[in-house]
């Protein structure tokens, strides 16, 4: 069985090595020096880890992210990423892994020019197993839509709500990005009722 995780760990370790640590993401104003301290602080800094998704402790993670790149150098950061998971979350790789690095992989490639990528079948279905599960959560700053999810080879998912309808269209990948608020970047097709398009485009997405 492919690891997905591990394969989008190391494209993204080799394109942090291709262009080291002053290159652009498309995380807000982070190079990939902080790119890459969140992954670390997130997989080796567990006293930290609760605020790499926000929230009352992401103060302290983002603290503990700056002190992680004055005490170690770039490539130490990148070395240990690309050592993998810590022993025990090796079990559970793919499970806790895949959507955050295939997220990441995507915010380094395309700020670095690179458009989308055609993905091996087997990770789009398991991308889209694992989309669907958090759909309603990562849109939940969507009010009064009903939204449906149809991926390239016809697969569907819905939210129910109580307005409009708008139908979002495109390859996995381009869905989980755009559900990862990566708006800008991700090749998805909306259509419907152009108030609740609006709604969607204007919302903050993701977990």
């Amino acid at each position: 069985m492919s690891n997905w995780a591990a394969q989008e760990r190391a494209e993204l370790v080799g394109k942090f090595r291709a262009l080291g640590p002053d290159a652009p993401t498309l995380c807000g104003e982070w190079t990939t020096a902080e790119l890459a301290a969140h992954l670390y602080v997130r997989e080796r800094r567990p006293d930290a880890a609760g605020g790499v998704v926000g929230g009352p402790l992401a103060g302290y993670t983002e603290r503990t992210m700056r002190s992680v790149l004055r005490v170690h150098s770039f490539d130490h950061i990148v070395d240990r990423l690309a050592a993998g998971p810590p022993l025990p979350m090796r079990l559970i790789d793919e499970q806790l892994n895949l959507h955050e690095f295939f997220v990441h992989h995507e915010d380094v490639r395309r700020a670095d020019g690179s458009g989308p990528r055609e993905l091996p079948a087997d990770m789009e279905r398991l991308l889209w197993v694992r989309l669907r599960r958090i759909l309603r959560f990562a849109y939940r700053h969507v009010s009064d839509a009903q939204i449906e999810f149809v991926t390239a080879h016809g697969d569907r998912g819905v939210i129910r709500g109580s307005g409009a309808k708008v139908r979002m269209f495109g390859p996995v990948g381009e869905l989980f990005l755009y559900s990862f608020n990566r708006k800008d970047y991700a090749e998805v097709e909306l259509s419907g009722d152009e108030a609740a398009i609006e709604r969607v485009r204007a919302a903050q997405l993701g977990v």
